[in-house]
């Protein structure tokens, strides 16, 4: 008898999420150079193979994309108000996706800080995203979608977060993330004008 799609689908979104759950809890434990993937498969019930199906390496495991993300970013746009200001709408969206799982964005921050060389990988991991937002943005700038608007929109965007995500330490908590995301999107939406302004009375500065 023939596995129904939807079903099968499902048993692969199970399997998914299986190992990337096996993959938090040993690395949480034990840290990320401590656990090979042999045991991340073994801890989920499933050969080396079927976890090469899924993933491309220890790192994905740990830093790719939920399977049911791109929803949830098209329900986060569409939760917007149509007369909403266009920055802050993808703040919001931007927060939504980010902020969504403290305790992954714990275990990133973490996992990268031992190992300063997985910075580009989750760089690279978190580009679904970024399409998603570049689409988006294209859309609210139509008619005027000019390539270098939607990429002045988006790049400076991403350098809010990538800036708050440097300077954030885990132990400060999501919140502190989160925090940093909207200070940063709040300086870039008054242009700058307050930074770098005339000296405070008494700071000698000229």
């Amino acid at each position: 008898m023939t596995t129904p799609p939807g079903l099968r689908a499902a048993k692969k979104l199970e399997t998914w999420r299986s190992l990337r759950a096996a993959a938090v809890e040993l690395v949480s434990a034990r840290g990320f150079d401590a656990v090979s993937v042999e045991e991340i498969a073994a801890a989920a019930n499933v050969s080396k193979s079927t976890l090469f199906n899924y993933f491309d390496s220890k790192e994905s495991l740990l830093l790719d994309p939920d399977p049911e993300d791109s929803e949830r970013w098209q329900a986060l746009a569409d939760a917007r108000p149509h007369d909403e200001p266009m920055w802050e709408s993808l703040l919001e969206i931007v927060i939504g996706s980010a902020g969504r799982d403290g305790s992954k964005l714990l275990l990133r921050k973490s996992v990268i800080e031992q190992c300063p060389t997985l910075f580009q990988s989750a760089w690279a991991s978190s580009e679904p995203f970024r399409c998603f937002v570049r689409g988006w943005v294209t859309q609210r700038l139509a008619p005027d979608n000019d390539a270098f608007r939607v990429a002045l929109v988006v790049n400076t965007a991403f350098a809010v977060v990538h800036a708050a995500y440097r300077s954030w330490e885990p132990q400060e908590g999501p919140d502190r993330f989160t925090a940093l995301v909207r200070d940063g999107f709040a300086a870039v939406g008054d242009g700058f004008l307050q930074l770098g302004g005339p000296p405070a009375p008494g700071t000698g500065k000229s």
